[in-house]
Protein backbone atom coordinates (compact mmCIF):
# COMPACT_ATOMS: atom_id res chain seq x y z
CA UNK A 1 0.00 0.00 0.00
CA UNK A 2 2.88 2.18 0.96
CA UNK A 3 4.54 1.94 -2.33
CA UNK A 4 1.50 2.60 -4.30
CA UNK A 5 0.62 5.56 -2.25
CA UNK A 6 4.21 6.97 -3.26
CA UNK A 7 3.89 6.08 -7.05
CA UNK A 8 0.33 8.02 -6.69
CA UNK A 9 2.20 11.31 -4.48
CA UNK A 10 4.42 11.76 -7.52
CA UNK A 11 1.44 11.95 -9.87
CA UNK A 12 0.39 15.15 -7.78
CA UNK A 13 3.77 16.40 -8.24
CA UNK A 14 3.68 16.91 -12.02
CA UNK A 15 0.18 17.68 -11.82
CA UNK A 16 1.13 20.56 -9.35
CA UNK A 17 2.19 22.28 -11.97
CA UNK A 18 -0.46 22.30 -13.95
CA UNK A 19 -2.45 24.27 -11.12
CA UNK A 20 -0.29 26.71 -11.16
CA UNK A 21 -2.51 27.72 -14.69
CA UNK A 22 -5.62 28.02 -12.35
CA UNK A 23 -7.24 25.47 -12.42
CA UNK A 24 -10.74 25.26 -10.95
CA UNK A 25 -11.30 22.22 -8.26
CA UNK A 26 -13.02 19.91 -10.71
CA UNK A 27 -11.06 20.30 -13.26
CA UNK A 28 -8.09 20.08 -11.25
CA UNK A 29 -9.31 16.18 -10.25
CA UNK A 30 -10.08 15.45 -13.28
CA UNK A 31 -6.27 16.32 -14.38
CA UNK A 32 -4.80 14.27 -11.30
CA UNK A 33 -7.09 11.26 -11.87
CA UNK A 34 -6.42 11.53 -15.69
CA UNK A 35 -2.26 11.29 -14.93
CA UNK A 36 -3.23 8.27 -12.73
CA UNK A 37 -4.88 5.92 -15.40
CA UNK A 38 -1.78 4.50 -16.64
CA UNK A 39 -0.31 3.38 -12.73
CA UNK A 40 -3.71 2.58 -11.43
CA UNK A 41 -4.05 0.35 -15.01
CA UNK A 42 -0.62 -1.37 -13.57
CA UNK A 43 -1.78 -1.84 -10.10
CA UNK A 44 -5.46 -3.18 -11.63
CA UNK A 45 -3.56 -5.71 -14.16
CA UNK A 46 -1.28 -7.07 -11.32
CA UNK A 47 -3.62 -8.05 -8.95
CA UNK A 48 -6.02 -9.48 -11.40
CA UNK A 49 -2.93 -11.74 -12.10
CA UNK A 50 -3.23 -12.91 -8.24
CA UNK A 51 -6.87 -14.09 -8.87
CA UNK A 52 -6.83 -17.72 -8.30
CA UNK A 53 -7.37 -20.43 -10.84
CA UNK A 54 -7.87 -23.69 -11.27
CA UNK A 55 -6.37 -26.99 -12.14
CA UNK A 56 -6.71 -26.65 -15.24
CA UNK A 57 -5.09 -22.85 -15.33
CA UNK A 58 -8.62 -21.37 -15.91
CA UNK A 59 -10.17 -18.78 -14.14
CA UNK A 60 -12.17 -19.76 -10.99
CA UNK A 61 -16.14 -19.74 -11.29
CA UNK A 62 -15.75 -16.74 -8.67
CA UNK A 63 -12.77 -14.88 -10.74
CA UNK A 64 -15.93 -12.16 -12.51
CA UNK A 65 -17.44 -11.55 -9.07
CA UNK A 66 -13.43 -11.18 -8.16
CA UNK A 67 -12.61 -8.84 -10.96
CA UNK A 68 -15.54 -6.67 -11.05
CA UNK A 69 -14.59 -6.13 -6.93
CA UNK A 70 -11.39 -5.21 -8.16
CA UNK A 71 -12.46 -2.82 -11.15
CA UNK A 72 -14.82 -0.56 -8.07
CA UNK A 73 -11.50 -1.14 -5.79
CA UNK A 74 -9.53 0.81 -8.44
CA UNK A 75 -11.86 3.18 -9.20
CA UNK A 76 -12.61 4.07 -5.69
CA UNK A 77 -8.93 4.52 -4.99
CA UNK A 78 -7.72 6.22 -7.82
CA UNK A 79 -11.42 8.83 -7.08
CA UNK A 80 -9.98 9.09 -3.12
CA UNK A 81 -6.41 10.21 -4.49
CA UNK A 82 -7.44 12.68 -6.82
CA UNK A 83 -10.32 14.23 -4.85
CA UNK A 84 -7.41 14.53 -2.02
CA UNK A 85 -5.41 16.21 -4.22
CA UNK A 86 -7.95 18.88 -5.44
CA UNK A 87 -8.43 19.20 -1.87
CA UNK A 88 -5.03 20.15 -1.09
CA UNK A 89 -4.24 22.57 -3.79
CA UNK A 90 -7.82 24.36 -2.42
CA UNK A 91 -5.88 24.54 0.83
CA UNK A 92 -2.70 25.77 -0.70
CA UNK A 93 -2.63 29.76 0.00
CA UNK A 94 -2.09 32.11 -3.03
CA UNK A 95 1.59 33.02 -3.10
CA UNK A 96 2.53 30.11 -0.69
CA UNK A 97 5.76 28.45 -1.67
CA UNK A 98 5.02 24.93 -3.25
CA UNK A 99 6.17 22.06 -1.55
CA UNK A 100 6.72 18.21 -3.12
CA UNK A 101 3.24 16.54 -3.10
CA UNK A 102 5.39 13.82 -0.22
CA UNK A 103 5.73 16.16 1.82
CA UNK A 104 2.34 18.03 1.69
CA UNK A 105 0.76 17.35 4.53
CA UNK A 106 -2.23 18.13 3.58
CA UNK A 107 -2.39 15.87 0.88
CA UNK A 108 -0.75 13.13 2.62
CA UNK A 109 -3.29 13.50 5.32
CA UNK A 110 -6.47 13.01 3.56
CA UNK A 111 -4.70 10.38 1.46
CA UNK A 112 -3.63 8.65 4.86
CA UNK A 113 -7.16 9.02 5.92
CA UNK A 114 -9.36 8.14 2.90
CA UNK A 115 -7.18 5.15 2.38
CA UNK A 116 -7.27 4.13 5.51
CA UNK A 117 -11.01 4.57 5.80
CA UNK A 118 -11.62 1.90 2.62
CA UNK A 119 -9.43 -0.30 3.96
CA UNK A 120 -11.47 -0.73 7.52
CA UNK A 121 -14.45 -0.55 4.50
CA UNK A 122 -13.16 -3.77 3.41
CA UNK A 123 -12.85 -5.47 7.03
CA UNK A 124 -17.06 -4.20 7.77
CA UNK A 125 -18.14 -5.42 3.90
CA UNK A 126 -16.25 -8.81 4.71
CA UNK A 127 -18.06 -9.45 8.53
CA UNK A 128 -21.02 -7.75 6.76
CA UNK A 129 -20.83 -10.47 3.89
CA UNK A 130 -20.83 -12.98 6.36
CA UNK A 131 -23.48 -11.98 9.25
CA UNK A 132 -25.91 -9.22 7.28
CA UNK A 133 -25.33 -9.44 3.93
CA UNK A 134 -28.77 -7.91 3.27
CA UNK A 135 -27.54 -4.98 4.39
CA UNK A 136 -24.53 -5.10 1.63
CA UNK A 137 -26.78 -3.65 -1.40
CA UNK A 138 -28.64 -1.43 0.76
CA UNK A 139 -25.53 0.34 2.33
CA UNK A 140 -24.25 0.36 -1.04
CA UNK A 141 -26.75 2.61 -3.11
CA UNK A 142 -27.19 4.78 0.23
CA UNK A 143 -23.24 5.54 0.01
CA UNK A 144 -22.98 6.23 -3.66
CA UNK A 145 -21.65 9.61 -4.24
CA UNK A 146 -23.29 10.28 -8.03
CA UNK A 147 -21.43 13.76 -8.25
CA UNK A 148 -18.09 11.96 -8.29
CA UNK A 149 -19.22 9.42 -10.27
CA UNK A 150 -20.49 12.08 -13.14
CA UNK A 151 -17.03 14.16 -12.70
CA UNK A 152 -14.73 10.95 -13.16
CA UNK A 153 -15.98 8.20 -15.16
CA UNK A 154 -14.15 4.82 -14.62
CA UNK A 155 -11.16 4.33 -17.29
CA UNK A 156 -11.60 2.57 -20.05
CA UNK A 157 -10.19 -0.75 -18.76
CA UNK A 158 -12.14 -0.41 -15.70
CA UNK A 159 -15.29 -0.92 -17.40
CA UNK A 160 -18.37 -0.94 -15.22
CA UNK A 161 -21.96 -1.52 -16.33
CA UNK A 162 -22.84 0.28 -13.22
CA UNK A 163 -19.77 2.99 -11.85
CA UNK A 164 -20.08 3.00 -8.09
CA UNK A 165 -17.78 5.57 -5.89
CA UNK A 166 -18.54 5.39 -2.30
CA UNK A 167 -18.66 7.42 0.50
CA UNK A 168 -16.94 4.84 2.68
CA UNK A 169 -17.70 6.00 6.17
CA UNK A 170 -21.09 6.14 5.58
CA UNK A 171 -21.05 2.66 3.63
CA UNK A 172 -19.35 1.29 6.73
CA UNK A 173 -21.43 3.10 9.43
CA UNK A 174 -24.68 1.58 7.50
CA UNK A 175 -23.15 -2.15 6.89
CA UNK A 176 -22.77 -2.11 11.45
CA UNK A 177 -26.28 -0.64 11.94
CA UNK A 178 -29.10 -2.72 12.12
CA UNK A 179 -32.48 -1.80 10.34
Amino acid sequence: MARALMALLLFAISAQVRAENDLGYDEFARTIYAGMEQSIHREYDAAVMKIPRGATGAPLPTADKVRTALKVLYYNKAALFAFCAADAERAHAPGAVRVPAESNIVLTSCVETKFGELNDFTNKLNFAGVFFPERIVRCGEASRLPGHEQLLPPYEFLHLEKPRLYDFPHYSRCLMTSD
